[in-house]
């Protein structure tokens, strides 16, 4: 949790410098972009020449351990959890680190970018429906991902998000024309009225 903290911090520190020196809908873009390779870092492809998870079949799981070690693996009444390969240590931190700066940068950027569009214009309802959505999939996005994981596994993730993601900076190239703040459209409007 520190360490999240610490990233998101240093990432709206940096995000308005980047902004300015690269263009925000360009740093978007990428921001966009590396959480999509992150998702997809994020695919099982285990050490060496990817070994089976180890998984330990459970008959009653409120029975505490006389050992009293923790019981490690996949629940095997998973199928998945059968033929599942893991996921590294390396591939994790990788595809976190990854995903602890370009979220944020993404979120940052997007926002500032939506207040800039509407300019003098009142932005509550605009920045409101960017809030809403954002805490209605932090509400829905659980069960809905929770269900897909039990059924399918960790690559069920992959295979839903990675996508999504990849379509947000094709969206932003495409639609960077429309992605010009209120001055500069204001400006544009002005030479074509005035020239």
């Amino acid at each position: 949790a520190v360490v999240s903290t610490q990233s998101t911090g240093m990432t709206f520190a940096i995000a308005t410098p980047l902004g300015k020196r690269f263009g925000e809908r360009k740093m978007m873009g990428i921001a966009f972009t590396m959480s999509a390779l992150a998702y997809i870092l994020f695919y099982p492809m285990g050490p060496g020449y990817i070994p089976k998870i180890e998984w330990t079949p459970l008959s009653n799981v409120s029975i505490i351990n006389p050992n009293n070690t923790e019981v490690t693996g996949c629940n095997w009444q998973n199928k998945w959890c059968h033929t599942q390969h893991r996921l590294s240590i390396a591939q994790f931190i990788a595809a976190n680190s990854i995903l602890l700066f370009s979220y944020p940068l993404g979120v940052v950027l997007l926002l500032s970018r939506t207040s800039k569009i509407l300019g003098p214009h009142p932005q509550g309802t605009v920045m409101g429906i960017l809030t809403a959505v954002g805490s209605f999939s932090r509400a829905v996005g659980p069960a809905i991902f929770t269900t897909l994981f039990q059924a399918f596994g960790p690559p069920a993730m992959v295979y839903v998000l990675a996508p999504a993601l990849s379509i947000a900076p094709v969206l932003v190239f495409l639609g960077r024309h429309h992605l010009d703040t209120f001055e500069t459209r204001h400006e544009k409007l002005q030479r074509e009225l005035f020239s």
